[in-house]
């Protein structure tokens, strides 16, 4: 059988086992949330650092677990990430200290880069061009079911069998996955590379499409992650609106960026993913505009309905950007979806830390970032050769 028969043989099975990959990395901080205060409670300390132990670990570990999958294979690292995930997942509900608590969480975060680095390793294997544009949208917007639905499933949960039972859910739904993939996940490594190595991590990074895209790519994501870090000083200390409220309008915009992926996948079979990617960069640029033209108006509509346009433009950016990232590492597919997903998380939280540091209002510091990396982006895409 040759290689691309195969592929496509491997592909609908292939793309469900990357939804099923990439979901633990968001459950990963949206499902506790709501469990803050209790853990806090329960461990006499602030325990938010636990959340950028998380991120941290996400980050790093696809720099160890990229070139790990291009020599071993994807099956192995992702279900050896699932088993880290899950008993990661399990000692953080038994932690009485929180040393072991943190600790837990580095393992949560280490299990979840190896999920996630495979979940783009593997649709790049079986997809190209349009196609794998398409899937790493979908991806994008598989992704946003979580942000929308765990925080509600988590209070709930911590609320009536206390904040264990987060973790426990983690650990039991890790370990389903597990048994699921292990039974239907195929192996989408190239034969070739059971022969070859393929280029190593300083090639990959010199590679112009690489740089170029994945600037695009963590561009989008470090706009949106700075959205969320904001958001709370923006919305509950300035504008005064209740939990409640707030959980409408963050499950909303979460639902609106789910649902512009999807439309997105059209798009690209129709336009094709750089004129895609143009759409969404000019979508940020409008937001940026619009975040510090209506900085100083009262209300929620104020920071919202330009979140709305960064959460569309956000959609219809990161899925074909990760896609011309990706498409000329065949050979070298987890390094690069390594080094992008490092890329990623590092940019993001560098980026909403240093924006939530600036002693200006929320909006102004979201709108000027928005603002000159959106321009920034275009700029690099204005230059690019027309099919990359």
């Amino acid at each position: 059988m040759s290689q691309t028969s195969l592929a496509l043989r491997q592909s609908n099975p292939a793309t469900a086992a990357a939804i099923l990959l990439i979901l633990f990395n968001p459950l990963g901080v949206d499902l506790y949330l709501s469990a803050l205060p209790a853990l806090q409670r329960h461990f006499q300390a602030d325990v938010s650092a636990s959340i950028s132990v998380f991120v941290f670990c996400l980050g790093l570990g696809q720099l160890l677990f990229g070139p790990l999958a291009d020599k071993i294979g994807r099956r192995p690292v992702a279900l050896g990430g699932l088993l880290v995930y899950a008993l990661g997942s399990a000692l953080a509900s038994l932690s009485d200290s929180l040393g072991v608590f943190m600790l837990a969480r580095m393992l949560q975060g280490l299990g979840a880069s190896a999920s996630s680095v495979c979940a783009f390793t593997i649709i790049r294997d079986c997809f190209s061009g349009h196609a794998a544009a398409q899937r790493y949208s979908l991806l994008n917007g598989a992704l946003n079911i979580v942000p929308a639905l765990a925080p509600a499933l988590g209070g709930v949960m911590t609320e009536r069998y206390g904040w264990q039972s987060c973790f426990l859910f983690l650990a039991v739904s890790a370990l389903i996955a597990l048994a699921l993939l292990a039974r239907q996940m195929p192996e989408t490594r190239p034969a070739r590379q059971e022969s070859a190595a393929g280029p190593g991590f300083r090639q990959v990074l010199r590679h112009p499409a690489l740089l170029r895209n994945g600037a695009c790519s963590c561009t989008a994501l470090g706009l949106i992650v700075s959205y969320v870090t904001l958001a709370p000083s923006v919305l509950l200390v300035k504008e005064g609106l209740s939990a409640a409220t707030f959980g409408v309008l963050f499950g909303g915009n979460a639902l609106l960026v789910m649902a512009a992926s999807f439309v997105g996948l059209g798009l690209i079979g129709k336009m094709g993913p750089r004129r895609v990617l143009l759409l969404g960069l000019c979508f940020l640029l409008a937001a940026g505009v619009l975040l510090l033209a209506l900085a100083k108006q009262p209300g929620a509509w104020h920071y919202m309905l330009p979140i709305a346009v960064l959460s569309v433009g956000f959609a219809l950016t990161l899925g074909p950007a990760a896609g011309l990232a990706m498409a000329p590492f065949a050979e070298a597919a987890g390094r690069a979806a390594a080094l992008l997903g490092c890329a990623q998380m590092l940019f993001a939280s560098a980026l909403s830390a240093g924006l939530a540091a600036l002693p200006v209002a929320g909006e102004m510091a979201l709108g000027g970032a928005v603002l000159a990396l959106s321009l920034f982006c275009l700029a690099l895409q204005w230059r690019a050769p027309a099919r990359g």
